[in-house]
């Protein structure tokens, strides 16, 4: 299955618990294949950087190094 996350619900699910990490560790483990253009990708990252600076023990490269592999 193809999806693509709202920017909402990506950060929702890197940084907290619920149905949008569920999301996330489908695509982790590869039962699901999110599709993402070059400006929602920029905007992951924007949004991300926003709140990393709150939650310092939350790392977003992982996930973004996920769309790299793709």
């Amino acid at each position: 299955m193809r999806i693509v996350l709202d920017t909402n619900v990506f950060i929702s699910g890197v940084f907290f618990t619920g149905p949008p990490s569920d999301f996330l560790k489908e695509w982790r483990d590869g039962k699901v294949q999110v599709l993402v253009s070059p400006s929602i990708l920029d905007e992951y990252q924007r949004i991300g950087a926003e709140l990393a600076l709150q939650f310092r023990d939350v790392d977003l490269k992982p996930f973004l190094d996920l769309f790299k592999s793709a």
